[in-house]
């Protein structure tokens, strides 16, 4: 190797190693933390999404949907994995979706 190849490799490994050391770490709450906050406000976008999609039906349709599956594809995209419509119309946490 050339002393020109060496200083460059140690210039290379320098510039690594100084990079390496701006990112610190995360401690496990506050990863936690972080991911609880995102799902959050998923849960949160989804709830609003499905209200103003039954505010929208019943506006247009003069009733309640039966269900979520009624607002696809006229008023939703897709049912929502995080969110459902109970008998009375609510929108209320999907089992097993991690929602409040």
């Amino acid at each position: 190797m050339t002393r020109r190849t060496i200083a460059a490799l140690t210039l290379a490994t320098v510039a690594a190693l100084s990079t390496a050391s701006a990112c610190r770490p995360v401690d496990a709450e506050t990863g936690t933390n972080a991911i609880n906050q995102a799902t959050e406000l998923q849960c949160n976008d989804a709830r609003r999404t499905l209200q103003q999609a039954i505010d929208n039906y019943e506006i247009l349709e003069g009733k309640l949907p039966r269900d979520e599956a009624t607002l696809v594809p006229g008023y939703l995209i897709m049912q929502s994995p995080l969110m459902d419509i109970d008998a009375d119309g609510n929108v209320i946490p999907a089992p097993g979706s991690g929602c409040r």
